[in-house]
């Protein structure tokens, strides 16, 4: 009887352990002379691979909760940041709030600083993919929902400094124009790339609550190639 006690207790602590280490440390990260909101999720073993999720415009970090636990659980080191103003800064701005996070993640102890990615919704995705072909040390993007031209901040000519590098794009066919920047951007890239079109009219991480097994073919395209 009281090793059936001490076991079922045991179980129950590790239970509460597993829980707690997947869930995020809140974190501020230093762009400039601002300090953006983050959650961290820190990896379990050191040199981990580690990813960078940018969320749409008007959206926040929470967008990415969801995600970011499923890839906390598969041993990587997340961190989703709050941009500022929401996104709705100059693309100067989106890219240095991008800068900051990637440098965030390059200096934690557990995080592999070569083998980093970034994850972007809607200009989020436009702004990974431009950070990406100036840093030649992110990894891979994976894109959701991109756009030709959000708001100033562009794919195309960014697709061809991003070189040979993994690539992942994803948009709904009826969200018309982020389908339209899929299909050209897939048509340019230099590299392994991914390209996946959903039924619907669901716009960057609305895509992860809408679509089935979008999560798991993400985290396959980062299993693959991070």
């Amino acid at each position: 009887m009281r090793s059936a006690v001490f076991s079922l207790f045991a179980l129950l602590l590790l239970v509460l352990l597993t829980t707690a280490c997947d869930q995020p440390r809140p974190v501020q990260v230093v762009a400039g002379a601002d300090r953006l909101p983050g959650l961290y999720w820190e990896p379990p073993k050191p040199l981990s691979r580690a990813v960078l999720l940018v969320h749409m415009l008007g959206r926040s970090k929470e967008d990415w909760i969801s995600l970011a636990t499923r890839l906390r659980q598969a041993g990587y080191g997340v961190l989703a940041i709050d941009l500022r103003e929401q996104g709705r800064t100059g693309a100067p701005e989106l890219l240095a709030d991008l800068r900051a996070g990637f440098d965030f993640l390059r200096a934690e102890k557990k995080v592999d600083a070569a083998r980093i990615g970034i994850v972007g919704a809607s200009i989020g995705a436009n702004a990974a993919l431009n950070l990406a072909a100036q840093e030649p040390l992110v990894r891979l993007t994976a894109l959701l929902s991109p756009g030709l031209n959000y708001r100033g901040v562009t794919t195309e000519p960014a697709l061809r400094d991003y070189g040979a590098r993994p690539l992942f794009l994803a948009a709904a066919e009826e969200d018309l124009a982020s389908a339209r920047a899929v299909r050209r951007l897939a048509q340019v890239a230099q590299g392994t790339s991914v390209t996946k079109l959903y039924p619907g009219r669901a716009h960057g991480t609305d895509l992860l609550t809408v679509v089935p097994g979008l999560e798991q073919e993400l985290l396959a395209f980062l299993q693959a190639h991070l």
